[in-house]
């Protein structure tokens, strides 16, 4: 379950942020920028972080499928 959890928490995260922006953005117009600014990188890293997961296990089953078939039946 994890597993198809994990790819969708960057996206919580992004959202979460763009709607404390907006609300921010309502309530005190300018103050908005420092937070998005500041919490911005962090979406490219947990996007990152899961791409290169991903590209992890495509290259463990790109192995395993050689392997397979180098083996003779």
């Amino acid at each position: 379950m994890r597993e198809k959890i994990s790819h969708w928490l960057p996206v919580g995260f992004c959202v979460a942020m763009s709607v404390s922006c907006v609300v921010t953005f309502i309530g005190f117009p300018g103050a908005w920028v420092i937070p998005f600014l500041c919490f911005l990188p962090m979406c490219f890293l947990f996007v990152g972080a899961v791409t290169t997961k991903l590209q992890q296990e495509v290259q463990e089953l790109r192995a395993r499928i050689e392997e397979l078939q180098r083996k003779p039946r």
